[in-house]
């Protein structure tokens, strides 16, 4: 009986331990980081990027002059109603992080194409989509374009 508390502990001990690694870090709009970046449309990705959630419209795009890439998370896709093409000019205010210490990565607060401003996030980062498909806040579609 001893021998098997003794290797249940070592074994659950042996989970705890390891339960931090295993968990992906989760991201977060961080005002800190804001940065604007302008470039192309690579690719255009329909994603999961959160658990339990809808898929997310990700842009990947390539900056004008340094021919960096970044995913750009736009937003999930029923909130979003514009099209975007391969190859289209592209500017975007966001969160600024890194995956795997290399793959650089944009949450999108503004977006500005085609003349038009589509604002996705308030000044401190919460989703114009807070309160999801249907909620209190609801889509709030096209409140957040404006021209310029």
């Amino acid at each position: 009986m001893r021998k098997r508390t003794y290797i249940f502990s070592l074994w659950f001990l042996g989970v705890i331990a390891g339960l931090p690694f295993a968990q992906t870090p989760q991201h977060f709009y961080n005002i800190d980081s804001e940065r604007q970046v302008e470039g192309t449309i690579q690719e255009i990705v329909m994603e999961p990027r959160y658990k339990d959630s809808a898929p997310f419209l990700v842009l990947i795009l390539e900056e004008k002059g340094t021919h960096l890439v970044y995913n750009v998370e736009v937003s999930p896709a029923w909130f979003f109603e514009q099209d975007f093409h391969k190859g289209e000019g592209l500017t975007v205010i966001g969160s600024f992080y890194t995956t795997d210490g290399k793959k650089m990565n944009i949450i999108a607060r503004e977006v500005r194409f085609k003349g038009e401003t589509l604002v996705l996030r308030d000044k401190h980062g919460f989703p114009n989509w807070q309160g999801g498909q249907t909620g209190e806040k609801g889509r709030r579609r096209g409140k957040g374009i404006k021209k310029f």
